[in-house]
C-alpha cells in the first residue's frame, strides 16, 4: 500500500453512541494515540461528517433517533470513503444481513474486549479507509486532467533558480575563465622582466595584473554557485539562511508582497547549518508555498515573521508547552533525539480552525487556502520532519511551524 502524505496526520475517528461509558472508555483506551470526536446523537454525527473526513467511525447499533446501520446508510451518502465499526451487544442474523452492502468493517460485542485484541485492529481499519480514499479521489481525477495552476506556477519559479541550461552555460564560462586565468598568468610572467627594460611594457603589465583580479572575481563567484545549495538538484545540502532569503524573495515575488504592502521580518541562524535529508530545491518547494499562502492570509499592510531557532534535539518540541494545541503532522518523529531547527512562520491573522486545517493538509483547498499543501507534506515526509499548524479555539493567532533535523 502506497504512502501519500496525507496519510502522515494522526487519524480520527468519529464515535457515535448514546451511552457515556461507552465515550468514557474509548477516550481512555486510546484517545492519546488518535483524535477522538465523540456524539451522543447521530444526526449531529452526520453534520460532523459533513464538515469533517474521519479515518473511522466506531458506532452502536441501538440509538434512540435511529439505529447504527440507518446512520451508516445515510454517512455513506456523505462520504462514501469512511470504514465503520459497528457496535452491539447482540449480532442478529437481521442485522448482519444489513450490514453487508454497507462497508462495516467489523461487529465489535458490547461490553468492549480486552484491550489487546481490540485497538490492535484499529491501525489496518484506518489505513483500509484511507486506501479507500485515495482510490475514490484517483477516480475522481481520472475523469478530467487537473491543473494545478498555481502549484505549477511556483515550481517554475522555484526550477528557475536551478535551471540546467543556467547551470550548464556557468560550467562551459567557468571552465573558460580558469583557462584565460591561466594564460594571464603565463604572459604576465614573461612580460615582468622585459618591462624594466622597455618602460611601455609597463602599462601592459599592469593592465595584466588587473585582468587577473577581475577573472579570479569571476572564478570565485562560479565556483561559490556549484558549492551552493541548488548547484545540483539531486544532492547539493539546503543550507538554511541562504535557502531561507531566496525562499522569501520568491514568495514576495509571487504573493505580489509589495502591492499589498507586506513584508518579512526573517530572523537568520548566521550559520551554514543544512536541513537533513533535503536538497536546495526540496526545501524551496516545501518553504516556498508555506509562506505563499501565510502571506494569502495575512492583511494588507502587515509583516510576516520568520524565526529559526536551534533545538538540541528534535524531541524538545514535546516540552514546549505552547506549541501541544497544535495540530500536528508527521509527530512520530518528535522522539528523535538528534539537532534539529525549529522554524517559526507568524502572522497577524486569526489561527485556521482545526477542520479546515486538517482537511488542507489532506490536499483540499478552501478560498482562504488557495495554495496547496502537497509541497510541504512532500518535504516534511522526505525529511523526517515535524509540522504543527496552531487552530481555534485552541489558540488565537495564525502560526505554521516546522521541527526539521539537522
Amino acid at each position: 500500500m502506497n504512502t501519500h502524505a496525507s496519510d502522515l496526520l494522526t487519524p480520527s475517528i468519529l464515535v457515535v453512541d448514546d451511552e457515556k461509558q461507552i465515550h468514557s472508555s474509548l477516550r481512555l483506551r486510546f484517545g492519546g494515540d488518535y483524535l477522538l470526536a465523540c456524539f451522543f446523537s447521530p444526526r449531529e454525527a452526520l453534520t460532523q461528517i459533513g464538515r469533517q473526513a474521519f479515518d473511522l467511525c466506531i458506532v452502536d447499533i441501538r440509538m434512540p433517533e435511529m439505529d447504527g446501520l440507518e446512520f451508516i446508510e445515510e454517512a455513506r451518502a456523505m462520504d462514501p470513503a469512511l470504514g465503520y465499526v459497528v457496535l452491539s451487544g447482540f449480532d442478529s442474523e437481521e442485522n448482519l444481513r444489513r450490514a453487508i452492502p454497507l462497508q462495516v468493517l467489523d461487529f465489535i460485542p458490547k461490553p468492549l474486549p480486552n484491550q489487546k485484541g481490540f485497538e490492535k485492529k484499529i491501525p489496518d481499519w484506518v489505513a483500509r479507509t484511507r486506501q479507500r480514499r485515495h482510490e475514490l479521489t484517483l477516480a475522481k481525477e481520472s475523469e478530467a486532467i487537473v491543473q494545478d495552476l498555481e502549484l505549477a506556477r511556483i515550481e517554475r519559479d522555484v526550477e528557475s533558480t536551478a535551471s540546467e541550461s543556467a547551470r550548464e552555460a556557468l560550467l562551459q564560462t567557468a571552465n573558460q575563465l580558469t583557462t584565460i586565468q591561466a594564460l594571464l598568468l603565463s604572459a604576465s610572467h614573461g612580460i615582468d622582466p622585459l618591462h624594466r627594460a622597455d618602460p611601455r611594457l609597463a602599462a601592459v603589465s599592469r593592465s595584466l595584473q588587473e585582468a587577473r583580479r577581475n577573472v579570479e572575481t569571476a572564478s570565485a563567484v562560479a565556483e561559490g554557485y556549484f558549492g551552493s545549495a541548488y548547484a545540483d538538484r539531486e544532492s547539493s545540502p539546503a543550507v538554511i539562511d541562504i535557502c531561507l532569503r531566496h525562499a522569501i524573495h520568491i514568495s514576495q515575488r509571487l504573493a505580489k508582497a509589495e502591492e499589498r504592502g507586506q513584508s518579512i521580518d526573517l530572523t537568520p541562524l548566521g550559520c551554514d547549518l543544512t536541513i537533513a535529508g533535503l536538497t536546495g530545491i526540496d526545501f524551496l518547494l516545501m518553504f516556498v508555498p508555506t509562506l505563499m499562502q501565510t502571506m494569502a492570509l495575512a492583511p494588507t499592510g502587515t509583516t510576516v515573521q520568520i524565526r529559526s531557532d536551534k533545538l538540541a534535539r528534535l524531541a524538545d518540541i514535546n516540552s514546549n508547552a505552547r506549541l501541544r494545541s497544535f495540530l500536528w503532522v508527521n509527530r512520530r518523529n518528535a522522539t528523535t533525539s538528534g539537532p534539529g531547527i525549529l522554524f517559526s512562520i507568524r502572522a497577524s491573522c486569526r489561527a485556521l480552525n482545526e477542520t479546515v486545517a486538517g482537511e488542507w493538509l489532506r490536499g483540499n483547498t478552501a478560498p482562504a487556502l488557495q495554495v496547496p499543501s502537497r509541497g510541504l507534506l512532500h518535504g516534511i515526509q522526505k525529511s523526517k520532519g515535524i509540522l504543527g499548524i496552531a487552530v481555534q479555539p485552541k489558540t488565537e493567532k495564525f502560526e505554521i511551524v516546522l521541527a526539521l533535523p539537522v
